[in-house]
């Protein structure tokens, strides 16, 4: 089995500090143990507005300074990825998760258990295809990140509070379409498999576990892709990352191997996506972003999976 040499860590952490943002400096810092979890909120502050929401490009693609749901998905993401959840006792995470679920629930509040990821004001800064705010991108987010967002609310805010109520009853409307639905976004596909992976770590929703599971691995069978270069196929580890079929492990693996194999001379993964059109002269600069983003998302997979020497 292939793995991420001691030697290869050393160099991906020396470059990381030289070449990437201070937030996936922290996280890269948080992931190998050389820096505690919690240096993480102190660099998400540096994202937050003061309605609650975060913006500043807290997602490399969107250069947007105001809150979006999109981007409060990525500063939830990033806490899920370092394991915090409700048992923190921490005041800085306490005020980073009310007023970011204040801004979700109460500034923008959800549409049918349902947000809109994008906001009118991205229109006014430069930002890749997707996030251009009009009626076809809401369609290709679809339940994207609706459904992870419900599940990360369930995951980092105590059940005593208004916010965890109010995200176990959108839920029930966001299962319904799920089931329903015989088609799912790539976006979508990533969503669910969050969601999934909070109920576990909640233990909540034990029945509906069960068949959320069931219905993303009898769809990922039959759309999940091996073009590992393409990051807009459904590659294992983004549509199977929390399923735990059988089936899917071998092209896990396949895709830790295609990882290990594409690591770039200066250390680290370079960055081959697009902006999908030739509109911002910004898409450079997110370019060379992206590099210690990518990295620090790839370094998790590979410690997940026990891939790190």
């Amino acid at each position: 089995m292939k793995l991420l040499t001691k030697a290869q860590q050393e160099d991906m952490a020396y470059q990381v500090s030289l070449k990437s943002r201070d937030i996936d400096i922290c996280m890269f810092s948080a992931l190998d143990g050389s820096l505690p979890k919690e240096m993480l909120l102190d660099a998400l502050m540096l994202y937050v507005n003061s309605d609650g929401g975060f913006g500043h490009g807290l997602y490399i693609d969107n250069y947007n300074v105001n809150s979006s749901v999109y981007q409060v998905y990525e500063a939830f993401r990033l806490l899920d990825m370092l394991g915090f959840d409700s048992k923190c006792d921490n005041e800085l995470y306490d005020m980073i998760i009310n007023k970011a679920c204040n801004y979700l629930y109460n500034r923008v509040p959800p549409v049918k258990g349902v947000w809109n990821p994008n906001t009118k004001s991205n229109n006014d800064y430069a930002h890749s295809k997707e996030f251009e705010y009009n009626e076809e991108n809401k369609k290709l987010f679809g339940l994207h990140p609706s459904a992870a967002l419900l599940g990360y609310t369930l995951l980092f805010v105590k059940p005593t509070k208004a916010y965890y109520k109010k995200a176990l009853k959108e839920l029930e409307t966001v299962l319904k379409e799920f089931y329903s639905k015989e088609e799912f976004t790539k976006y979508e596909l990533i969503s669910f498999n969050s969601l999934l992976n909070s109920l576990r770590k909640t233990n909540l929703l034990v029945e509906d576990q069960k068949k959320i599971e069931e219905k993303l691995t009898e769809y990922v069978k039959k759309v999940i892709s091996l073009d590992f270069a393409n990051k807009d196929a459904n590659r294992p580890l983004d549509v199977a990352l929390y399923l735990n079929d059988s089936a899917f492990d071998d092209l896990k693996n396949k895709q830790l191997d295609y990882l290990l194999d594409t690591i770039a001379s200066h250390g680290m993964w370079d960055y081959n996506g697009s902006w999908g059109y030739d509109k911002y002269a910004e898409e450079d600069s997110a370019k060379l972003k992206w590099i210690g983003c990518g990295t620090v998302n790839n370094y998790f997979l590979l410690k997940k999976y026990g891939r790190l020497e």
